[in-house]
């Protein structure tokens, strides 16, 4: 019964990342001014990462991160930490799931790449709404241990989220808010979406420097995004896009999806 057990966390655990196709690293820049995260989200990569900090001297002051996300329980200790530390969190390329809600959010200052993605697509409030769609991707016999796993978790997660976002002073609504009706249809066809610098600020994300000081425009690689740049305003980045702008959604998803 235990091994059963087992093997359905490990089935939710995948269930509640984004697959990720290298193997994490974790390094201090040749300068030693900063840490250099690669790779998914996991506690052993955390681990080594505390431990590259603490042995460090001087202290370094920037987390430097290229992550598609990983466990909710292994970014939100990693964003409790990186608060802790008041680090700098810097994001040359892509920021996504779990990476963008608990790490970059809790930051002291960020920076982004001109062309950086930073990726939602939901947190533990959402968790509950996706129940469906997990279950069916395991046999019935299955269902019921992960539906418990499930509920167990966002329990106990979900908790730890709210105190979290309380503390870092962000509102916790940026994890869903991609979610709401307006954007279904994007969303059915992209499933991720991201903010303008403005809704960001809106939701307490603020303090961002563009690197080279110039204007950020997120370029998707392999799925286009939800754009939302202000309350009840919103466009669609196609992926694969070469301008620096965003399109209406009804206009990017009639071209064909990677």
């Amino acid at each position: 019964m235990k091994a059963a057990w087992q093997q359905v966390f490990v089935l939710v655990v995948a269930l509640l990342s984004l697959p990720v196709g290298a193997q994490t690293t974790v390094d201090l820049s040749y300068s030693g001014s900063a840490l250099i995260y690669k790779g998914e989200l996991d506690a052993a990569a955390n681990q080594r990462l505390f431990a590259l900090y603490e042995a460090a001297t001087p202290k370094p002051t920037t987390l430097v991160i290229s992550s598609s996300g990983g466990k909710f329980s292994d970014a939100l200790a990693l964003g409790e930490w990186v608060f802790a530390h008041q680090l700098v969190v810097n994001v040359p390329t892509h920021c996504h799931s779990s990476c963008a809600n608990y790490v970059f959010t809790a930051a002291a200052r960020r920076e982004l790449g001109y062309h950086a993605v930073l990726g939602f697509h939901g947190g533990m409030a959402d968790a509950e709404r996706q129940l469906p769609q997990r279950l069916a991707t395991v046999s019935a016999a299955q269902q019921p241990a992960l539906r418990q796993a499930l509920r167990d978790m966002m329990v106990r997660d979900g908790a730890r989220e709210v105190a979290f976002f309380r503390k870092i002073g962000v509102d916790r609504r940026i994890t869903s808010y991609g979610f709401q009706a307006r954007y279904q249809a994007p969303m059915q066809v992209y499933g991720v979406w991201t903010y303008s610098l403005a809704m960001l600020k809106y939701f307490g994300v603020d303090n961002i420097r563009i690197h080279d000081d110039e204007l950020w425009f997120p370029r998707p690689l392999n799925r286009g995004l939800l754009y939302i740049t202000a309350p009840d305003v919103f466009s669609c980045i196609p992926a694969g896009t070469r301008n620096d702008a965003p399109v209406a959604c009804q206009q990017a998803l009639a071209m064909p999806q990677s």
